[in-house]
């Protein structure tokens, strides 16, 4: 009989918080109480917010998440979307923000970690953190139509392994799901372009010195896409090679206009993936902290 071979082990976690953005941080109790359940040793965020309040103190919702949750080793945010760069009368937060007097509101995604984060130069090193825009407009008219996209690239250190951790939030345009009602026509062609585009940004920047050496990915996050959409199946598992794991419930992530899962955890390369559980957390306590459903996976990987 053949031995098994074992691995490192890792618990991982992607999570779209903005839902409680709704009523501008009401429900985050509930989205740390849904991570506490799950206990990852790795957590991708995306629309995780910070703010400069009126008596100018920070307040941060991935730091709040790393100080509750034990998460001491690493926290990296990489905003997306300022009011001081971005303001617009447009949108709501900004109002809500000027009217309570804050200074100033970002929203980016953020990478949590059980292990510290280490130089991709000098693994002995800290450092290590990349936020590298893959769509930024030249005007933001104050819709989801023009926000800047980014992925966010750490590395973290263990005793065995020092995986690229990457999270990511690619674009999603107003009209271009949700049923006859919502839709507008070419909406969603126009949508999967720009989140072609924006897998293929992604594959540039890491083609020559992670995938080229076979290097050890964790890419997850919010694609805003379904699995059979190109960005995902012609870029990222066809052509790159990342190996999506499929939840055992392989339900819909968002709670409202998309019947398929919209948000996923992949490994690279699939020769280092040994083995996996994998599956979307759909609690009442999930359905009411966010507008998304967090996946999930723990992983063995050599």
């Amino acid at each position: 009989m053949p031995a098994i071979m074992e691995g490192a082990r890792f618990k991982l976690m992607t999570y779209n918080i903005g839902g409680g953005r709704r009523d501008f941080g009401s429900v985050l109790d509930k989205v740390v109480q849904v991570i506490r359940d799950s206990t990852p040793d790795i957590l991708v965020l995306q629309e995780a917010a910070e703010w400069l309040d009126a008596e100018r103190c920070w307040q941060s919702d991935a730091s709040r998440i790393a100080h509750e949750l034990g998460y001491l080793q690493g926290l990296h945010f990489g905003p997306t979307l300022s009011m001081q760069e971005h303001f617009h009368s447009d949108k709501p937060i900004f109002a809500y923000a000027r009217s309570q007097g804050w200074v100033e509101w970002r929203q980016g995604n953020a990478i949590l970690s059980r292990w510290d984060f280490v130089s991709s130069e000098d693994r002995s090193d800290a450092g290590g953190l990349y936020n590298i825009p893959l769509f930024h407009p030249l005007q933001y008219e104050g819709s989801r139509d023009t926000e800047p996209r980014y992925a966010l690239l750490a590395r973290i250190r263990t005793r065995a392994l020092s995986p690229l951790i990457i999270g990511t939030h690619l674009s999603t345009l107003v009209g271009e799901r949700g049923g006859p009602e919502w839709e507008i026509v070419g909406k969603s062609t126009e949508a999967q372009e720009m989140r072609f585009k924006q897998a293929r940004r992604l594959l540039d920047l890491i083609q020559e010195h992670v995938l080229e050496p076979g290097e050890l990915v964790f890419l997850m996050g919010d694609f805003n896409a379904t699995v059979h959409e190109a960005c995902i199946a012609n870029v990222l598992v066809a052509e790159a090679g990342f190996v999506r794991l499929i939840p055992q419930n392989d339900l819909p992530t968002h709670l409202f206009k998309v019947q398929e899962p919209i948000d996923h955890i992949f490994v690279f390369p699939a020769s280092r993936l040994l083995d996996y559980q994998c599956r979307v957390i759909d609690t009442l306590l999930a359905r009411q902290a966010s507008d998304h459903l967090p996946v999930v996976a723990d992983v063995s990987v050599t």
